[in-house]
């Protein structure tokens, strides 16, 4: 069985007297070890912060002062690892984005405070990789571009109404076929 590590308590505050963060570092020290908790002025949680031995591990959140959740983001040993979210003030999601060993990795997807995708950027070990599509606020792809190892390599489509009105091709960012656009 782990032994289990004795543990200090800090504590700052507001200049009111409210508690503006608390957290707890291993004894004698300032490693710290367990759930940083720092609150905004009003009170309410403004971020959880998990920590293992003084680096990031488990699962950040962070919250707007009405309270509503503005952002998780998963941790393993101080490195991004799994699904990144960000949500708008009404709670709706903004942005999700996938990480391993602290790069993006997966598909990245942006929306619309209404809830519409708006953009999609697949990614392989911290680069752009794969085909990259921009939709309008009907659902409908108005941009797609593919890439290779974080550069412009292959099709770039654009659509207007659902009709392809462009197709141009790229090698290693340049452009070299259909390129008066």
């Amino acid at each position: 069985m782990a032994e289990e590590v004795p543990l200090d308590t800090v504590k700052t505050l507001f200049p009111d007297g409210s508690v503006a963060r608390i957290y707890t570092v291993q004894k004698g020290t300032d490693v710290r070890q367990g759930v940083s908790i720092t609150y905004h002025p009003n009170g309410k949680v403004a971020v959880e912060a998990p920590y293992e031995n003084g680096v990031l591990d488990g699962v950040f959140r962070s919250y707007y002062e009405n309270g509503n959740l503005w952002q998780t983001i998963g941790y393993r040993n101080g490195a991004e690892e799994g699904i990144s979210t960000v949500y708008f003030e009404n709670g709706k999601k903004k942005k999700s984005e996938v990480f391993r060993s602290g790069m993006q990795h997966g598909m990245s997807e942006e929306f619309s405070e209404q809830g519409k995708l708006q953009r999609q950027i697949p990614y392989v070990l911290g680069q752009v990789h794969g085909v990259a599509k921009i939709y309008d606020d009907m659902g409908a792809v108005v941009e797609e571009m593919t890439f290779e190892r974080g550069l412009r390599h292959g099709a770039y489509r654009r659509y207007k109404k659902g009709l392809k009105i462009l197709e141009a091709k790229f090698e290693r960012n340049r452009c070299i076929e259909n390129c008066d656009f």
